[in-house]
């Protein structure tokens, strides 16, 4: 069992581990999508805080508990990879270094991408995205950590 992800489950939901994989077998989650162990989950803690969240992660616990799915697999089977460096600057200052930075690429690591990279700004956050013709993705978004840093993820 997945203790450290278990003990704080236990500690959100007041339900072990043990207990909750016992009523997932006995709904027979081991069959099901994760949606489907995710609405058990999240019926089962619907009066505490944050309780779509820990449903979430209770489910998560679960498929790979029960070998349903490996640590950094989503829930079509899929694998998302993720790295971050906070750096000085503002959110646009950042993405214009990072959009210069990557410049007109026309692949990724030898993957040709399906569309031209695009960037989009919201109040809060700023996104580069492009997308691969084998279907992978490719997110930078930037957020403001303090007015001089902001974070930039990929």
């Amino acid at each position: 069992m997945a203790q450290m992800s278990w003990d704080a489950i236990e500690k959100a939901t007041g339900t072990s581990g043990e207990a909750w994989c016992a009523l997932l077998d006995e709904r027979g989650a081991a069959q099901l999508n994760h949606t489907a162990i995710a609405a058990i989950t999240t019926e089962a803690i619907a009066d505490i805080p944050s309780a779509g969240w820990w449903a979430q992660a209770v489910a998560i616990a679960y498929e790979q508990d029960r070998g349903l799915r490996v640590v950094g697999q989503t829930h079509d089977g899929a694998f998302a990879a993720n790295a971050s460096k906070t750096v000085p600057g503002t959110m646009d200052e950042v993405l214009e270094r990072w959009s210069a930075y990557m410049g007109e690429p026309s692949d990724l690591n030898g993957v040709p991408l399906d569309r031209a990279p695009s960037t989009s700004a919201t109040e809060k956050w700023r996104y580069w995205r492009c997308t691969l013709v084998n279907g992978s993705k490719v997110n930078g978004t930037i957020n403001a950590k303090s007015p001089e840093k902001v974070t930039l993820a990929d």
